[in-house]
């Protein structure tokens, strides 16, 4: 009898590795659901004019910020939305579990004003997922303004 039980603990070991696995599979989706925020959608946006649009237009037409930086008068409206679904599966012998989780895209609408409170420049663009909220700020701020007064509304993204 015990010949017969070390050909099968041999064969139990070989299998052991096999039975414990992680699956991890993202899956892209539209960007239809919003999973934080109040998207701001570029037909809200043509009132937005350099030089000419004042601060309280825009908190008249699109609400409070979502950030205020005084420092660089900056204003910043922040929106995520699903762009994927993260699979994910683990099992381990008799046992495991599995889910799901939403994969975001996390946007933004800068807002810079000059010292008359009139809008600067503008900028919809989209944070890397590995950038801090900081740095993301930091950088469009230390970025140049466009030579022409145009905004970019459609860069980013």
């Amino acid at each position: 009898m015990n010949c017969v039980r070390r050909p099968f603990a041999a064969l139990l070991l070989c299998i052991m590795p096999l039975l414990t696995s992680c699956v991890v599979l993202p899956i892209p989706t539209t960007e239809s659901k919003v999973l934080a925020g109040k998207p701001v959608r570029e037909e809200q946006l043509s009132f937005l004019k350099p030089n000419i649009t004042t601060k309280q237009d825009v908190i008249e037409r699109l609400g409070n910020p979502n950030v205020i930086w005084e420092d660089v008068r900056v204003f910043a409206y922040n929106w995520d939305m699903r762009q994927g679904i993260l699979f994910w599966a683990v099992g381990a012998y008799y046992s495991g579990g599995m889910g799901t989780m939403d994969i975001p895209k996390h946007y933004a609408l800068l807002i810079q004003f000059d010292e008359q409170d009139r809008v600067q420049r503008l900028e919809r663009r989209v944070r890397p997922p590995s950038q801090s909220y900081i740095d993301f700020l930091k950088e469009w701020v230390r970025a140049p303004s466009p030579q022409s007064p145009q905004n970019q509304l459609g860069q980013g993204e």
